[in-house]
């Protein structure tokens, strides 16, 4: 491969790792509080891995493939899978401003990088 298609292919995974971590960041906000001050029903534990990504109204699990940052809620239209309730958009943006965030970076870095490589 030529060296402008690495540049490319190096911009879509930090694009879809900062993705991800913005999934990731999604998790951690919706949870973190819930870790620290309970959830008010006094039988369900939270952790960061437990329970798995389910809706918040039907508690319906939310298979992997609706799982995809930015996209599933995309093909989904903003609603869950099984009752139809609206899902934030909160939770997209999050995640493509966090991918976006690491594609630019990667702009900003990519040229001292590859210069320093070449040394």
């Amino acid at each position: 491969m030529t060296e402008p298609t690495y540049y490319w292919l190096f911009f879509l995974l930090c694009l879809l790792t900062g993705m991800c971590a913005g999934s990731f960041m999604n998790v951690v906000i919706y949870r973190l509080p819930l870790m620290i001050f309970g959830t008010g029903d006094g039988d369900e534990r939270f952790s960061l891995a437990w329970p798995p990504s389910h809706c918040p109204v039907c508690h319906h699990r939310i298979r992997f493939y609706d799982n995809i940052p930015v996209m599933s809620w995309l093909v989904l239209r903003g609603k869950c899978r099984r009752c139809r309730t609206r899902i934030s958009a909160v939770y997209p943006l999050t995640e493509a401003i966090t991918g976006l965030w690491f594609a630019v970076v990667y702009l900003c870095l990519a040229g001292p990088v590859n210069t320093l490589l070449t040394i």
